[in-house]
């Protein structure tokens, strides 16, 4: 997902792991939630950051929305 300001790379975590679209740097995000125990494999941190971008937007989080 994308800052203000920003072009999206990618609307969605899940999607872009399935279409192999995540650069090296984003899968060792992914990887690293997996090694502190937060996803029990990739698909799973995928979806969690899926979940997370959906719940805190940090547009509407900065306005009070």
């Amino acid at each position: 997902m994308a800052q203000i300001g920003e072009q999206d790379e990618f609307e969605s975590w899940s999607q872009a792991l399935r279409e192999n679209k995540l650069a090296p740097e984003q899968l060792i995000v992914l990887q690293e939630m997996v090694d502190k125990g937060k996803a029990m494999d990739l698909a799973r941190a995928a979806q969690l950051l899926d979940w997370h971008e959906t719940v805190v937007n940090p547009v509407e989080h900065m306005y009070g929305f």
